[in-house]
């Protein structure tokens, strides 16, 4: 299957963006207990690069490797890449993530690995981040992106049903969908699949009694055309459990969302005349808005309020 990087500028959708904001603002705080001036980050850089691009700004990470399927998608990352510590790595990342795991230059370095897969989970996606928590190095971030579109998982609701059940076993909240009832909700199959996600990794690393378990840390949904969810957590030594947990557990801590970030596009003047109302005590209303001369819907200023420090700004440089 082709890339999406064919389609889609990874760099200028603003609800990505924000979700990545949120990510590596947990990163450099996580970086506050785990020093990561040493580990290696390993995702899918595309021909973009964006996550990357932070990885090495916000945290200092030197070395870092890409895997990529597709031979066109390759080529430009080849041509793209913005680093010369970022090795590229042809193959699916199904085959290679092991064949990195064995590597002796990494198997005693933390990783920061971010598996932004274009599409919906499947087996191997989830056997996959299994693998991951039973057999990364101490200390390594995990995170996986999928896309959460119901008929990603079937054209009927039964047929979901029987997907997440045949995915996630026992961790898939079956009871809260009878007969396949809510499997047709965007919002409602985001929280399932990222919880029931999240239950399988902490199942595994209990199963294989991983000194120091599994933190979660990320439950972030977010929606640029199809809805979408990023999950993952940390790997913790023994002796940083504790402080992991309290990490997550504390205020603030950005990076679990019980509602989907869904920001609207939005103008440049736009954006300065929300900025004006905030921050405040009291949420502005679409009466403060119209005041001002516009309107938004209900749930878009919602989220806009709640993210309105990471929301980007996008201009155009020439033409």
């Amino acid at each position: 299957m082709a890339s999406s990087s064919s389609t889609i500028n990874y760099s200028v959708r603003q609800n990505k963006t924000i979700e990545r904001s949120l990510v590596f603002g947990g990163l450099r705080r996580y970086g506050t207990i785990i020093d990561l001036r040493h580990a290696v980050y390993v995702g899918l850089g595309s021909a973009w690069f964006v996550d990357f691009e932070m990885a090495h700004r916000e945290l200092g990470l030197r070395d870092m490797i890409s895997i990529e399927s597709d031979e066109v998608t390759f080529s430009r990352a080849n041509f793209n890449r913005p680093y010369r510590t970022v090795e590229l790595v042809r193959g699916i990342s199904y085959d290679e993530v092991p064949k990195l795991l064995i590597r002796p230059d990494l198997t005693e370095r933390p990783w920061v690995i971010w598996l932004d897969y274009d599409q919906a989970l499947d087996g191997s996606k989830v056997d996959e981040l299994v693998g991951l928590v039973e057999r990364a190095p101490a200390n390594t971030a995990l995170l996986a992106t999928f896309n959460a579109h119901p008929r990603s998982y079937g054209d009927g609701i039964l047929d979901r049903l029987e997907t997440f059940q045949g995915l996630f076993g026992d961790a898939f909240p079956s009871e809260d969908f009878p007969n396949g009832v809510g499997l047709a909700n965007d919002g409602k199959v985001q929280a399932a699949t990222a919880e029931a996600l999240l239950s399988t990794l902490d199942s595994a690393a209990r199963r294989v009694a991983r000194p120091g378990g599994f933190v979660a840390g990320f439950n972030l949904h977010y929606q640029d055309g199809s809805p979408m969810v990023t999950v993952g957590g940390f790997l913790p030594s023994p002796e940083k459990a504790d402080e992991v947990q309290q990490l997550v557990a504390g205020g603030p801590w950005r990076c679990f969302t019980t509602e989907s970030i869904n920001t609207p596009p939005l103008t440049p003047k736009e954006i300065s005349a929300l900025r004006t109302l905030l921050p405040a005590d009291t949420e502005p209303s679409r009466e403060d808005l119209k005041r001002l001369g516009f309107d938004l819907e209900e749930r878009h200023l919602r989220s806009f309020v709640r993210y309105y420090l990471d929301y980007p700004l996008f201009v155009q440089a020439a033409r």
